[in-house]
């Protein structure tokens, strides 16, 4: 940041210099001189705050306070993983929990950390990892990583006809059964929906939901 600093300084005192070296035209007259000096002036003026501009552009770039407001990949999928929770309905909830696994190596780390003793319409989300096929059936909702999509058929016979919300962040996994797939597409994230697994598994994704969905599967 200092090194930015001191070479956008230097590169002011340079344009200063710049300007009035170019404004003294030797071998013309004072009205000539006075015509030129202004017309100069002008564009070097317009030049100026053009490389004033794009040099303060890059050292906002270069900042660490802009890289910081820059959330990762996995930061804005976690917000979405809330925001799926928030849209779905689910038949009934025996306890106010809604439990999150996470099935096979957690792409999330600190991030879930958000997640953390939220609530989603009065529901606690509980998070936990877990690599066995068979402990899923104890899930609201299952984020199935892509360590773990290799098993991604016997996933869905395993949950199949239950209650519970399937979510993965690998390419194809909606034609396949997962109920939300999300991708990073231009730096944002999108995601597809499988309504009909969705409603096979008595679930329901709301119509605000699925609007912002790039595809849905009925």
């Amino acid at each position: 940041m200092t090194f930015f600093l001191k070479n956008f300084r230097n590169l002011k005192q340079f344009i200063e210099r710049l300007i009035v070296k170019c404004t003294q035209l030797p071998g013309k007259s004072a009205s000539v001189i006075s015509h030129d000096n202004s017309r100069h002036r002008r564009r070097l003026l317009i030049i100026a705050c053009s490389i004033f501009s794009a040099c303060w552009y890059l050292l906002l770039s270069y900042s660490p306070i802009a890289q910081a407001q820059q959330p990762s990949e996995y930061r804005l999928k976690v917000a979405f993983l809330y925001n799926f929770a928030a849209y779905t309905e689910w038949p009934s909830l025996p306890e106010k929990v809604l439990n999150l696994c996470i099935h096979g190596d957690d792409p999330f780390g600190e991030d879930l950390q958000h997640l953390r003793q939220k609530k989603v319409n009065e529901y606690e989300i509980l998070i936990r990892q877990t690599n066995n096929v068979e402990e899923l059936a104890t899930c609201q909702i299952v984020f199935i990583a892509r360590s773990a999509v290799r098993n991604l058929s016997e996933i869905i016979d395993q949950l199949n006809g239950r209650p519970i919300l399937t979510i993965a962040d690998t390419p194809g996994t909606s034609r396949q059964g997962v109920m939300l797939n999300m991708a990073i597409k231009e730096g944002k994230v999108t995601f597809e929906a499988n309504d009909a697994m969705a409603k096979k598994n008595h679930l329901k994704l709301s119509s605000q939901l699925l609007r912002f969905a790039t595809e849905v599967y009925q």
